[in-house]
């Protein structure tokens, strides 16, 4: 259901339907009925605008490879072309055609929209986004801070900021400063979508003026479950104080399957091991399936040291195939786990897909050493048929290394 949102009628009733739409944070079907309005809109002016807005959406969804058409579309529907020459070369300048978008940019005068903001310091700010792409960031960072005399409170400031904080030493103490108790709310709002690291040394520095505002640990839930472990961990020790457990980002950044999966593990393990949160478990569970064969012993490695207690959960949902299973009988065995391994090791041989393993990809998985470790174990546990596999196993590997040896290697890694 479309929300009732007031909105100045424009003439055009597909555009302002996805104005609407915009406005109810449904970008996807905003795009599909700006692209109708763009052609059928009956004032020129409207099919500019339209054709803006889906230019200014795809580059928001980093598509900026189809920008060139639709602000080519709004320059032939009005006569000025400043809108259209900001959003493309906004494209430009994230197809590193630098050249281009400063040529572009370098032409802009008049960025007139009746329903398209565009500020005139956004023209500055893409300046030094120029600049600061091509290397000169001495020079960025002074269009920057003349952005900032010019329109302190612009979101493209404060979207800039947060970039020059990610990237570099940049002093944001003064910036800060600036901000009055009755601007705080507006900057944390302009900040939203902006560089994570950024903005996580900004609303630090808000923080420190005035520990436990809740406006700012309410912008911490957005952003810090983006920040890697070390710093979520800070601001989840915040919100909690403050009683907000349910709103952990260390949790959150667990559970988000956009994140690397052995960072979703590491953010689980420390919320687990800091705060004893049992989602940490769920979470280790939906991730460990996502680990690569190849991470999979490093991440039962670091979970072993920093919540040993997650670490059955990592090896019951890691342990999906028999090569998976080898691989983790290795690291538990090598860490002093040799029950546990040995359990994991006889339930992959039980699993259906044992069948298809080769003896050269188990010797590949399981060295040596650990082979015949693993066979006296099952040895002394009287399973002679296990422990005859292995044997063989490691009798296979000795030999082939033998083989290898013969041809005229000399064994050396």
């Amino acid at each position: 259901m479309l929300l009732d949102l007031t909105i100045e009628p424009s003439g055009s009733e597909d555009f302002d339907r996805a104005r609407r739409l915009l406005a109810d944070a449904r970008e996807d079907e905003a795009l599909d009925w700006f692209e109708v309005a763009s052609g059928t809109a009956s004032q020129p002016e409207v099919r500019a605008s339209a054709a803006a807005h889906v230019a200014a959406i795809l580059l928001s969804r980093g598509r900026p490879w189809e920008v060139a058409a639709w602000a080519e579309t709004a320059r032939s529907n009005v006569n000025h072309h400043g809108i259209a020459d900001v959003l493309e070369a906004s494209a430009r300048i994230q197809l590193e055609d630098l050249d281009g978008a400063r040529e572009l940019l370098d032409g802009v005068q008049d960025t007139t929209d009746e329903w398209f903001a565009c500020s005139p310091v956004v023209v500055r700010v893409l300046h030094a986004h120029l600049e600061y792409v091509d290397g000169r960031r001495e020079a960025a960072r002074d269009e920057v801070l003349a952005a900032f005399a010019e329109e302190p409170f612009a979101a493209d400031v404060w979207d800039a900021f947060a970039r020059f904080c990610a990237e570099t030493d940049f002093d944001v103490a003064p910036v800060v400063a600036a901000v009055t108790e009755e601007r705080v709310l507006g900057v944390l709002g302009a900040l939203q979508g902006a560089e994570p690291e950024g903005v996580d040394r900004i609303v630090d520095r808000l923080w420190e003026r005035r520990p436990k505002d809740p406006r700012v640990l309410a912008a911490a839930t957005r952003f810090a479950p983006a920040l890697a472990a070390p710093r979520a961990l800070e601001w989840s020790a915040r919100l909690r104080a403050a009683g907000e457990n349910a709103r952990c980002p260390l949790i959150a950044r667990a559970k988000d399957t956009n994140v690397e999966p052995s960072e979703r593990l590491r953010a689980a393990a420390v919320a687990f091991a800091t705060f004893a949160d049992e989602r940490a478990r769920d979470a280790v569970e939906a991730a460990v399936v996502a680990v690569p064969d190849s991470e999979l012993q490093d991440v039962l490695d670091e979970m072993r040291v920093l919540a040993p207690e997650l670490s059955d959960s990592v090896v019951v949902a890691g342990a999906s195939t028999t090569p998976r299973t080898l691989r983790l009988s290795t690291a538990l065995w090598r860490g002093d786990a040799h029950d546990e391994a040995y359990a994991v090791l006889v339930h992959g041989l039980s699993r259906e897909d044992a069948e298809h393993l080769d003896t050269e990809t188990f010797a590949a998985l399981v060295p040596s050493p650990v082979l015949e470790a693993l066979a006296d174990h099952a040895a002394n546990r009287g399973d002679a048929e296990v422990a005859t596999i292995l044997w063989s196993v490691s009798a296979w590997a000795d030999q082939s290394d033998g083989s290898d040896e013969s041809d005229g290697s000399d064994g050396s890694d």
